[in-house]
Parts: structure tokens; sequence; C-alpha cells
């Protein structure tokens, strides 16, 4: 069984080193492709200017399973398309990654088994997305059945079709079978641990990034600073206030993306977030102290 994770990334440094760190063991590969797509590149950039580089550059590698792909796309499916010609052909799986995306090592397993004992052509995976911090995870719209599309078989010459659904597309003919993110949950309990709304300054250029080039107006005017930023610094009772005003806490306006409230996160963490998790609480609270000196 071979598996090979793909990921795009640009200024992705949060959980990188832990993402990688989880899945170096089961990986047959994990192709990478580096850049900004174009409105990034709009502003000037070229490459990551965080500690991005730095990170895939020094990852202990010692398998020489990563390759590290540096452009510039014009969006993110062209990212996509760019490391797939470095795809070795008896590949069985490509995994799409993303960088703030960490499985546990127990959950690597049990999906490498699910993947031998049911065949299946696509797997949706079950997202426990963290909020503001790592002790709330988002509800509603975040856990809709198979919002995340990860696991395609491949066939030799496949390449991606689009990015957004993730969507892969077949030279020759190939019999679907697809298991959903609920149905994969129910059977074994995997899920991914999602830390795409953790950090102030990744939330403040995701949410650029999507409100200008992205979704439009179906996006809160103003998020950051309007939900993001006082959710955080809010007490409980004013959590609620902010959650009841928007139907949750999600950047897309509620008629459009429906509820998606907070919970509290009681379960724990993958190994390698566990290892760093101080470090991580660290970085996330000099961000906030950042942003609140604006």
């Amino acid at each position: 069984m071979k598996i090979a994770f793909g990921m795009i990334v640009f200024e992705g440094d949060y959980v990188l080193n832990e993402c990688l760190e989880q899945v170096y063991p089961f990986a047959s590969q994990i192709l990478i492709s580096e850049g900004p797509v174009q409105y990034w590149q709009n502003k000037g950039k070229t490459t990551s200017e965080d500690k991005t580089n730095e990170i895939l550059n020094n990852f202990y590698d010692p398998d020489k399973k990563i390759k590290i792909i540096h452009g510039q796309f014009k969006e993110k499916d062209e990212q996509c398309k760019a490391y797939m010609n470095y795809i070795d052909p008896d590949t069985d799986y490509i995994w799409n990654l993303d960088s703030d995306e960490v499985f546990k090592t127990n959950d690597l397993i049990k999906m490498k088994d699910f993947l031998i004992d049911e065949a299946p052509t696509s797997v949706g995976i079950q997202s426990c997305t963290f909020y503001g911090g790592f002790d709330y995870f988002l509800t509603g719209f975040e856990t809709k059945v198979d919002n995340f599309l990860r696991i395609f078989k491949y066939q030799n010459g496949a390449n991606w079709k689009t990015h957004r659904p993730p969507t892969i597309e077949y030279k020759t003919h190939i019999n679907r079978k697809h298991i959903n993110s609920l149905e994969l949950f129910e059977k074994t309990n995997i899920q991914m641990y999602h830390y795409s709304y953790v950090f102030p300054n990744q939330v403040y250029k995701k949410i650029s990034y999507y409100k200008d080039a992205v979704s439009g107006n179906n996006c809160i005017d103003n998020y950051f600073y309007e939900v993001y930023l006082p959710w955080i610094t809010s007490n409980t009772e004013q959590k609620n206030i902010i959650e009841k005003k928007y139907d949750g806490v999600h950047e897309f306006k509620p008629h459009i993306r429906g509820s998606c409230k907070t919970s509290k996160f009681t379960g724990s963490h993958p190994e390698s977030i566990i290892k760093n998790l101080n470090k991580l609480k660290d970085r996330f609270e000099k961000e906030l102290i950042s942003f609140m000196d604006k």
C-alpha cells in the first residue's frame, strides 16, 4: 500500500512541522507545492516569507520521501497539479493534505488498514476544526458530511481536476466506491484535527484572501475585527452574544453557510501537537498581543 501525501502551502508554518511529523512514517511520498497564488503575487509575494521554507528545507527526511516544488501559481488548481508531475506511477492513493491538518498516529494506522480492507476510490474525512486557540472547535457547517474530501485512488496519469472541491480526473474508467466522512467516522472514529482558525495572523491572512479573491460578499464584512478578535478576547457570556448574532463564528454570512457555533474540546490532540503545545500557545498569545496593540 503506497500513499502519497500531496500538499499545497504558502506561509503556512503554524503547525506544518507537526503535520509532517505525524504522516511521515505512513507516506511513500510527500509532494509539496510551495508558493503564492495570483492574489498574493499581486501583493509582491514570490515565496513564503515566514518559516515555511525553513521547516520544509530542514525537516528530517532520512528516506527521501519529500519533494518540494517552488513556484508562483494562478490558483490552487494549478498549484495542486504542479506536484502531480512527481508522483510515483505505482502509487495506490493520493491524500490531499493541508499544512494545518494533523492526524493521530492510531488514526493513520486505522486508515491504512481501512483502505486495504475497503478499497474505496475516494474518502471524505470528518474535521475537528479548532477555533480561537486549542480549547474550542467548530460545529454545524464545519462538520457537514464530506465537507473535506481528502483521499483518492490513484491511477497512473491521473491528475487534479479541481481543488474546490478536491476532484481527481482519471484517464480511463474507474468503478467508483466513495466512503463519505460520516460513514468513515462511524466505522473507525477517524477524524482530522484541523488547526485552521487558531492563530490570529493565520486567520487574518486567510480571511483577507477568501474575502477578496474567493467568496466576496458571502463573507462577513470586517470579519476579523467584528467576530474573530472579539470572540477570543471575550468572556463566556460575551462569546455567546457574538455567536447568537452571527449564528456561530464562521466567516460566511449565516444565510450562506448555516449555523457554525463553537463547542468545548474535551478530547486529546495528536501526539506532535501535545509535544509542542506550550510553544504553540505561546505563539498564539504573542500574535494576539500584536493585534491588540495595533
